[in-house]
């Protein structure tokens, strides 16, 4: 039975995801308003212009921070002047960011004609000045992400989408109605977001800090092997577009595309619990929180996401309808794409023992055992299968990420119970499967059913915190 003081640590762990859940749920909301709205008013060869600087903008990121923010978020808890740690952890990427910006504008030719088949100095040069702002963007967030400020860092998350949205609509109408419009709109958002953004977290900034070498010398020994890992594991998420352009249709990867509006809805709960989770464990490590707290958060992680998979594969041919009426050759790819979201979520509580161990070097083996897998599965069913191939293929390959994530943490950390996370693996790999050759609403009720009854405790559970944290917020609201 939960004792009173469980229950309010629950209603306050429950408080912040929903904090933090704001934000991207209502970011993807305008980002599905500002996709179309784009497109109506620009050119699909402009659209297509505006996402390749996307790209070379989220390459770049890749390089710039070098680990460095990542190691940040590692020893805040660790360390007790945040304000120093925030310079030192700051000022290499912030330095990197000018170097790597004077040298596309130096050699703004050869990259313009990398991303665009054409001559763009004035765009390579809004790359380059985009670079030092999307550093002190990243820190500012954060570093309120590690405060555990979830409104604010919600609000942020919004304010980014609604200032795109309401500089780049008249800018497009008005001024340029091309792709610098986009790009342009985007910049002076990300410009005016980094303003508010050190204002509220002006304290930071304005303390003294000195180098301090030592420091910054085991923030590189933890991040400097992410970069190499960060890079393989774009490849690794970007190899099943790849392969269905080499290897298959463009009608194909409309059904592809389709398929993958399905998977953002999980996608968002990917994001929301990953921006929650990542500070909330590092301060539980630092307060040394048993080790069963961690994996109670995982095991009822795991049951939320395995029934939410259980009933989307259910109904995806009505849910493929309602998006898409012309997709509905998409079902048969939703249920292994499903994986992606589901095992990254999940293998975010389990692959602990490698970030508080801080043997980071890990991920660039996990990343690249999971990235040839994925290369192999598409070599040999995208040819054959098209988009169903790639998405078995991305399904495998993050089932792989999730189980190397996991045995090699509790080879470092301790030695946590499997088999819920095997029998649930097991049973969505039988879902999907059955899904996909069999197609039978019986037989799926019925897989479906076993998975409810396998999650029985933790639904129960689960439903028992939900219930008394709408209690506790709605008598705190009466009393105020």
């Amino acid at each position: 039975m939960e004792t009173g003081s469980e229950k309010e640590v629950i209603n306050s762990f429950l408080k912040k995801f929903a904090g933090f859940s704001i934000g991207p749920i209502v970011s993807a909301i305008l980002g599905f308003i500002t996709v179309p709205v784009t497109s109506y008013l620009v050119s699909p060869d402009d659209f297509g212009k505006s996402a390749m600087y996307t790209m070379g903008y989220s390459i770049s990121s890749l390089f710039i921070f070098l680990g460095l923010d990542q190691s940040f978020v590692r020893e805040y808890n660790e360390q007790e002047d945040k304000s120093n740690l925030f310079w030192n952890s700051l000022i290499v990427p912030l330095i990197f960011s000018f170097i790597l910006g004077v040298i596309y504008i130096i050699f703004y030719k050869p990259v313009s004609i990398l991303m665009f088949d054409s001559v763009e100095k004035y765009t390579i040069s809004i790359l380059a000045f985009s670079l030092p702002f999307a550093v002190i963007d990243r820190f500012n967030l954060l570093t309120l992400r590690m405060e555990e400020k979830a409104k604010i860092y919600s609000l942020f998350n919004i304010l980014n989408r609604l200032l795109v949205l309401f500089i780049m609509i008249p800018y497009l109408l008005f001024i340029d109605k091309s792709f610098k419009g986009i790009i342009n709109s985007n910049f002076i958002g990300l410009v005016i977001l980094c303003i508010f953004e050190t204002y509220f977290v002006r304290d930071f900034w304005k303390k003294r800090f000195s180098i301090n070498k030592s420091l910054i010398r085991k923030l590189f020994q933890f991040g400097l092997p992410l970069v190499p890992a960060t890079i393989i594991s774009w490849f690794f998420s970007s190899m099943d577009r790849i392969a269905l352009r080499q290897w298959s249709t463009f009608t194909e990867i409309g059904l592809y595309s389709a398929a993958f509006k399905i998977v953002m809805v999980l996608g968002i709960i990917q994001q929301a619990f990953c921006t929650f989770w990542t500070p909330t464990a590092f301060r539980w490590y630092k307060e040394k929180v048993n080790n069963e707290k961690y994996m109670k958060v995982s095991d009822m992680l795991m049951s939320i996401m395995v029934v939410i998979f259980a009933f989307i594969v259910l109904f995806k041919d009505i849910i493929i309808k309602i998006l898409s009426p012309k997709y509905a050759n998409a079902n048969v790819i939703v249920p292994f794409l499903l994986f992606l979201p589901i095992m990254y979520t999940v293998s975010e509580t389990t692959t602990l023992g490698i970030s508080f161990s801080r043997k980071t070097s890990y991920n660039i083996i996990i990343s690249l055992v999971s990235a040839v897998t994925n290369y192999i599965g598409n070599f040999l069913l995208v040819p054959k299968l098209g988009a169903m191939g790639a998405s078995i293929s991305t399904g495998i390959a993050y089932l792989v990420f999730f189980w190397m994530r996991t045995l090699i943490s509790r080879r470092l950390w301790f030695k946590f119970d499997l088999s819920f996370y095997t029998i649930n693996s097991i049973m969505m790999v039988i879902l999907a499967t059955a899904s996909i050759v069999l197609n039978s609403i019986i037989i799926n009720i019925l897989i479906v059913a076993l998975i409810l009854f396998i999650n029985r405790k933790y639904i129960l559970d689960i439903w028992e915190y939900v219930k008394s944290f709408f209690s506790s917020t709605k008598f705190a609201r009466n009393r105020s």
